[in-house]
């Protein structure tokens, strides 16, 4: 039974896997499998993927369902006592799991670990995410998603909080996961950076418009608010968030009105946000046109 079971949904990423498979096969602990879940892909993933000759690297092809069915896939065919979720364009430094294996062994397994990671831009830009304090950690990712989908579960967590397999939820799937966690058990992290996402025109947070941000608000209240160990400030938080994007979205798509009018609503609720990047980001926009 390997230690890690690193689940990797993919579709139509045949030239971008191979790059997060590379950075896996060149990790100084070896005791993992990958279980690649292409999501009904119709460019050559398989070929890519199954031309590798490592046993450890599992390929399992599902007709689309997106993200969260494949990631589900990818867990209930793991084998590892722990669960890491990577997205087939993120990247993983050489140390990676070891220093995960390390905190998690120090930590007497714990139900959730997560590694720091910067951002890589088109250009080129290398932006690290910020330092996460222990003290403040469970306000801070009441607020907003600081893990992204880079993170690991033990299996038994990671099955009995299974991803939303909602098509309509587009965005946001993974925060839905580590809010419910977060209710229930410590949030450990490093912030060692070593991990990478990797931005570009494709990436889904990128290219979701205004409509399916705000689709993906709803769906998400509706899951969280079901869950009785939410508390109701935190869906207050989840609808400002996913407002505050959308408003960008908008402006992103030259529909001023509609980013002024949900920026303004985020705002109201949450006037820390006029100092945001994301707030200049908007303006810019609008302004700019």
């Amino acid at each position: 039974m390997p230690f890690f079971s690193i689940v990797i949904p993919t579709y139509n990423r045949a030239h971008l896997i191979q790059h997060a498979l590379n950075a896996i096969l060149k990790q100084d602990f070896a005791d993992y499998e990958v279980i690649v879940v292409d999501d009904g892909s119709t460019d050559n993933t398989k070929t890519i993927v199954t031309g590798y000759s490592d046993s450890r690297i599992n390929y399992i092809h599902q007709e689309n369902g997106e993200r969260g069915k494949a990631r589900n896939t990818g867990t209930k065919n793991a084998k590892g006592t722990y669960i890491f979720f990577l997205d087939s364009d993120d990247l993983i430094a050489p140390t990676y799991l070891s220093v995960a294996a390390k905190h998690l062994t120090e930590l007497n397994q714990p139900e959730f670990f997560h590694i720091r990671y910067q951002e890589i831009f088109p250009d080129g830009t290398i932006c690290p995410t910020r330092t996460l304090n222990k003290d403040t950690i469970q306000q801070t990712i009441n607020r907003q998603n600081q893990f992204a989908c880079q993170f690991f579960l033990r299996k038994d967590v990671a099955l009995q909080f299974p991803f939303c397999e909602n098509r309509a939820l587009k965005i946001g799937e993974d925060w839905d996961i580590i809010l419910k966690v977060a209710q229930r058990y410590p949030l450990h992290f490093t912030n060692e950076v070593l991990g990478s996402i990797v931005h570009h025109g494709n990436r889904s947070m990128e290219v979701a418009s205004s409509s399916v941000v705000l689709t993906s608000k709803n769906v998400l209240l509706e899951r969280l608010g079901a869950d009785t160990q939410i508390p109701k400030a935190v869906l207050k938080n989840v609808s400002v968030e996913f407002t505050f994007l959308a408003a960008l979205s908008a402006a992103i798509e030259r529909k001023r009105a509609l980013a002024i009018g949900l920026w303004w609503k985020a705002f109201l609720q949450r006037p820390g946000i006029i100092f945001k990047r994301r707030t200049f980001a908007i303006l810019k926009r609008i302004i700019g046109g």
